[in-house]
């Protein structure tokens, strides 16, 4: 989290309270915007919310950190040094190996620990320095915390859509179109379809085989591998003149049958082929007659964040059982101590594990509503704003202060200035939700994905989270001690 460094605050305390209210106007202010961006675009909105306010806040955050090595601060250029390196590290892994769903932990473990910086600051009135693993027990909470949500609650739908009965085939195949994946090629997806609100009921059916007709996937059923068959019978298009369209290929209806309805998931995992993936072929069979028309959804995900295996399951549920000991055991002899943290971090989780119930709950409804990690990333952005304006509101600007030395220190001055730091967010809202929303409603040139596409942008949260890190580089003071 980036810091607005401001001196001469005044020596009070703030109550409980205010930490609790800002918790409260993030909350407001994370669902109202994702109602807005949602009812106007769907879970695309979702994705343009998180990269517009993206961009601001990693832009904001990077400008007081390069402040530190161009003062030259002790241990700062070193440390940026580092910090460079084991972002691009992180980069070449998830280019080569996509770590979707450790990037989604990574940052998660850095809203944990600011959102508790962002605690102790508010209730110091932001003079002073917190050190925030000096807490008793909570560097095994927030790993607990980490720990508790499974892999497949992290799974980001890239595309999401909607058909009923009415628009199923007569014929064998039947096409459901999404907006073009434009960089497709080589990687891997997770298609599933869903009918909610049809459980018990077999009415249509698509069907698998028992031959690994593809070796770049398999068939899952409810997220789980099906013993029943190895693969689905599907075929992804890739656009208008696509020659491997399924067309009149025929289907054997002998092959093992697999019921779309029933409000269980059917999908498969699969790597593209080529470019611009559009949409799936499936040849979808009406079984029988229903007095309602049933619906679906058609999910498109990218990776395939399915539920852990046996072995890594059980290494879960141990480390849960060995951390949750650990945080009691520094808990209990200290109960009296830092008790209104606990509160605030109770409200914190508590508010975290009602949104999730409430998402999974509408989820099965068909409705599209944000992901908790989406949820988690704009709550993110939106404490950062409540915070920095609070502290700018709580201290007095700095008086008798040398004038800066540099055009930087200058520019980080402004920034210090309620008035132009409320300019900067505004402007680079702004400009950052014009290229987004050229990008996605505008179709915007497939150059700028690297940019502005939402996929592409996890690569620019694994910067910002790493470069929140402040080691500390101790080794030489220490040896010029011991010499």
């Amino acid at each position: 989290m980036a810091s607005i460094e401001l001196t001469n605050a005044a020596p009070v305390s703030a109550p409980l309270s205010v930490a609790l209210r800002n918790i409260f106007i993030t909350l407001a202010l994370t669902i109202s915007t994702f109602a807005f961006t949602g009812y106007l675009w769907r879970q695309t909105g979702y994705e343009m919310l998180i990269v517009t306010m993206g961009w601001p806040h990693v832009i904001l955050g990077f400008l007081f950190y390069l402040g530190r090595v161009l003062r030259g601060e002790p241990g700062s250029r070193p440390t940026f040094l580092l910090l460079a390196a084991a972002t691009i590290t992180l980069w070449v892994i998830h280019n080569h190996y996509p770590i979707t769903g450790l990037i989604y932990l990574y940052f998660l473990f850095h809203l944990f620990r600011d959102e508790i910086f962002v605690y102790l600051q508010t209730r110091a009135r932001h003079r002073a320095s917190s050190n925030v693993y000096a807490v008793a027990g909570l560097g095994p909470l927030i790993l607990l915390l980490l720990l508790i949500p499974q892999q497949q609650n992290f799974r980001q739908d890239m595309r999401r859509v909607e058909f009923n009965a009415e628009q199923i085939s007569s014929t064998l195949w039947t096409l459901i179109p999404f907006q073009p994946v434009t960089a497709s090629k080589g990687r891997e997806f997770y298609f599933y379809v869903q009918s909610p609100q049809t459980a018990g009921v077999q009415t249509f059916a698509t069907y698998g085989t028992n031959l690994d007709i593809r070796h770049d996937g398999a068939l899952f059923v409810g997220d789980e591998r099906w013993s029943d068959a190895q693969d689905l019978l599907f075929v992804p298009y890739y656009g208008e003149g696509d020659q491997g369209a399924a067309g009149d290929r025929m289907v054997d209806w002998n092959n093992v049958r697999v019921w779309l309805t029933g409000g269980h998931k059917v999908g498969q995992t699969f790597v593209a082929e080529k470019d611009n993936l559009s949409g799936i072929w499936l040849p979808i069979r009406r079984m029988g007659q229903t007095s309602e028309d049933a619906r679906f959804a058609l999910h498109l995900a990218s990776p395939p964040l399915l539920p852990y295996s046996g072995p890594i399951r059980l290494l879960r549920d141990a480390l849960i059982v060995i951390l949750s000991v650990m945080v009691l055991w520094r808990l209990i002899p200290r109960s009296g101590r830092n008790k209104q943290l606990w509160v605030y971090l109770a409200v914190l989780a508590g508010s975290f594990a009602i949104t999730q119930n409430v998402l999974r709950h509408w989820g099965n409804a068909g409705y599209p509503f944000p992901l908790i990690f989406q949820f988690a990333v704009v709550f993110h952005y939106w404490s950062w704003y409540v915070f920095s304006f609070d502290k700018l509101r709580a201290t007095p600007a700095p008086v008798n202060l040398p004038p800066p030395k540099s055009m930087y220190d200058r520019l980080l001055s402004y920034l210090r200035d309620k008035r132009y730091f409320t300019l900067t967010v505004i402007g680079l809202n702004l400009i950052s939700a014009a290229g987004v929303f050229w990008y996605y409603q505008m179709s915007g040139g497939s150059i700028f994905r690297y940019v502005f596409d939402y996929n592409y942008f996890l690569y620019f949260l694994v910067f910002h989270v790493t470069f929140s890190f402040r080691p500390r580089l101790s080794f030489r003071r220490a040896l010029a001690t011991s010499t």
